[in-house]
């Protein structure tokens, strides 16, 4: 049986414009932009530790991170005003794990 996938809510704090660049791009190819410093990603908990590895080594200790992991039901009732940048679609997973 295959590892569930859930969305995760990816929030980050970063105070350099050239690592918050790098962070955001690196963000991009895993998910998609909900806010410009909110991301949603959906992927396993495998895949999950692997990004959040990922972006630790591109962030300084004063930088921040936040990893939320919402539920299917959670997920459906996310709710947000004005255009949606990524609407909470069941869709397949940007990234893949080589």
């Amino acid at each position: 049986m295959p590892e569930p996938r859930h969305w995760n809510l990816i929030l980050y704090d970063v105070s350099d414009p050239k690592t918050l660049r790098r962070v955001h791009k690196a963000l991009t190819a895993w998910g998609k932009p909900v806010q410009y410093s909110v991301f949603r990603v959906r992927g396993t908990g495998r895949e999950i530790a692997r990004l959040r590895f990922e972006l630790t080594g591109l962030l300084s200790k004063d930088d921040r991170l936040t990893v939320v992991r919402l539920c299917d039901g959670c997920a459906s009732r996310v709710s947000s005003s004005g255009s949606p940048l990524a609407p909470f679609e069941m869709e397949t997973p940007v990234c893949r794990i080589a």
